[in-house]
């Protein structure tokens, strides 16, 4: 039950067909015309073909005249060829040529649109909310294609709307001929829907087998052209271990589909029973009102033809209400993802102090990462002056990240408060309160953009002078002039074939580029050298070093022996402050940091014996 309660879907039916007609409205009202048309003359070019044989016949028993027979053929044959040319000229199925087609991808454009800005917008902690996440997928994926939710969704009302007047035509002529025809295909007709939808739900109700089976499948599959992983795959022969598991996971897709199509041919048989009964008792009846009541053969062609027809339209409604309520469950992600609830305020602020040095101050900060149990900040209090350069120190877990991201503004403490010159900062814009810092990370993705776009973080009003001269201080002048179009060079060969890959050195030095290029008044270094050998780190120090001056700075390094051009020394322990001071001091006192300093020192002083030794 609990299960259930959880995948019960935010927003109704209702609302979510009234969003999308809201954004049909908005973007492509058109739609909604030709959707109206689609129906009418689908409508009537069923009707037409219906009725086109019997009404020959008809002609034929009673001996008409070759003119009433012509006439007659052009009127029900024309309707239906003037009937499907308007239905072929609008456009009739999911991704089929027509008028129609091209306003319902620029609608689902639309949409794509506005998840993709609401994406981009959101609140850093919701990247680390499975619930967001899940959210996230399913609206992309409801967006994804011609056949997705977005865009099949017209198909599906076109589908609804004609099976739902021909059903009314139908019902009218069945309760015609004799009720108990009409009565007992309806009953016979619910029984065929009945084992039909519990049969093909049986993927809906394995839902989560089948899609645990498919992403671990197209994960190993994709695997070994990953160039990420490519290396490590090659030097440590992992080949052989991912061809078994790929094997394991479509050994599992195979196992699968088997049960699944056991369990169709069973539904199949019976739907064919009901199918049988159905029209023999339908024959009976009809037959028996030939012998009785002098029917026509062209009358019993029409109603046969009509209890068929009955159960294909009453099906056909059932089985398009079951997708349209379907997709209005993909259309209910898109709405949970665009009215997930914003925990940061990107709406009116105070205004950011006009300052070139700031002031940060902590009280009784702390901080869990969501489905943990652990304080990775713990009741943290702190003063970081204006324009003081402060490094943040400590052992793998430590809560040192965790501690920038929450000056920064990309997390909210769970208790506390973190102040800007005395401000809380939940009271600024938060996206105003962002282009304070100037930050470099370790972890970071180059998307694939020209050097001068990737250092800019724009593709319009780019400065390719402050480019090349914070290319020039970050020391990547020489790198850049040899790639073969200079600043205008695609990294990356994701989205260009002719894009280059940085080495890891030089991937961190064009993050410093541009955070010079940015220029923020708060300087934020998160393990940036990580990739740089000695001799290269301490050039790099020496940039930043110049580059912080003045500037309120936070650095975060594993090297204590970087630490050195800083004001004050942080060394955190368990999400606290367990020393403080500057280096020399924390040297002094002799506890952790001074142990720190002296195994990595050791490491350094034996590295640079055994380069002697090799001379």
């Amino acid at each position: 039950m609990s299960d259930k309660k959880k995948e019960k879907p935010q927003y109704g039916m209702t609302k979510c067909l009234r969003f999308f007609f809201g954004r049909a409205l908005k973007y492509r009202p058109e739609t909604l015309l030709l959707l109206f048309f689609q129906i009418l003359f689908n409508s009537t070019s069923a009707i037409f073909g219906f009725y086109v044989s019997p009404m020959i016949l008809s002609c034929l028993e009673r001996q008409s005249s070759l003119g009433e027979l012509i006439l007659t053929m052009l009127i029900f044959i024309g309707g239906c060829f003037l009937s499907e040319a308007a239905v072929r000229y609008i456009g009739n199925g999911i991704g089929s040529d027509g008028i129609k087609s091209a306003y319902q991808v620029e609608l689902r454009s639309k949409i794509m649109e506005e998840i993709t800005d609401r994406i981009a917008n959101t609140s850093y902690c919701h990247c680390l909310d499975n619930k967001y996440l899940r959210a996230n997928e399913r609206a992309a994926e409801a967006c994804g294609n011609n056949r997705a939710a977005a865009e099949g969704i017209w198909h599906t009302l076109q589908n609804f709307g004609v099976n739902l007047v021909m059903f009314v035509f139908f019902t009218a002529m069945l309760t015609y001929i004799h009720p108990l025809v009409f009565a007992v295909t309806v009953v016979l007709s619910v029984a065929d829907f009945a084992v039909s939808a519990y049969v093909y739900k049986y993927n809906y109700r394995h839902r989560e087998e089948l899609s645990h089976i498919d992403r671990q499948a197209r994960y190993l599959q994709g695997l070994p052209s990953q160039l990420s992983v490519a290396k490590d795959i090659r030097l440590f022969g992992l080949s052989s271990w991912i061809n078994r598991l790929t094997d394991k996971a479509f050994a599992a897709k195979e196992a699968y589909a088997k049960k699944e199509h056991a369990f169709y041919l069973i539904g199949t048989f019976s739907s064919m029973i009901l199918e049988f009964l159905r029209s023999g008792t339908a024959v009976f009846i009809l037959l028996n009102m030939c012998i009785k009541d002098g029917m026509s053969a062209a009358e019993f062609m029409l109603y046969f033809s009509a209890v068929n027809s009955f159960n294909s339209q009453f099906s056909g409604i059932l089985n398009n209400f079951l997708d349209l309520k379907n997709k209005c469950l993909d259309f209910s992600c898109m709405l949970e993802l665009l009215n997930y609830p914003e925990p940061y305020n990107f709406g009116e602020g105070e205004p950011i102090p006009e300052d070139y040095t700031y002031e940060f101050t902590l009280e009784n900060v702390s901080y869990t990462y969501p489905e943990s149990d652990k304080k990775i900040i713990d009741n943290l209090s702190l003063k970081i002056k204006r324009g003081e350069k402060v490094a943040i120190v400590g052992l793998n877990g430590a809560g040192k990240t965790t501690l920038i991201k929450l000056i920064t503004g990309l997390l909210d403490p769970d208790e506390g408060r973190i102040l800007l010159n005395g401000v809380d900062i939940r009271k600024f814009n938060r996206s105003e309160y962002y282009k304070l810092f100037s930050a470099v990370f370790q972890h970071f993705n180059l998307f694939d953009l020209t050097v001068a776009e990737t250092v800019a973080q724009s593709a319009d009003s780019i400065d390719e002078a402050r480019v090349s001269d914070c290319l020039e201080k970050a020391g990547l002048t020489k790198a850049v002039s040899e790639l073969p179009d200079g600043i205008n060079t695609h990294l990356g060969r994701e989205v260009y074939l002719d894009g280059v890959v940085l080495s890891g050195g030089q991937t961190q030095r064009l993050m410093l580029a541009r955070a010079l290029y940015k220029n923020g008044s708060v300087l934020v270094l998160d393990e940036p050298t990580a990739a740089l050998d000695p001799l290269a780190e301490r050039d790099m120090y020496q940039k930043y070093n110049s580059m912080a001056d003045g500037k309120t700075s936070l650095f975060i390094s594993h090297r204590l022996a970087s630490t050195g051009f800083c004001d004050r020394v942080l060394y955190l322990k368990d999400g606290k402050i367990a020393e403080e001071g500057s280096h020399e001091s924390l040297l002094a006192l002799g506890k952790d940091y001074a142990h720190l300093f002296k195994v990595q020192a050791r490491y350094y002083q034996e590295d640079y014996v055994k380069g002697q030794e090799a001379f």
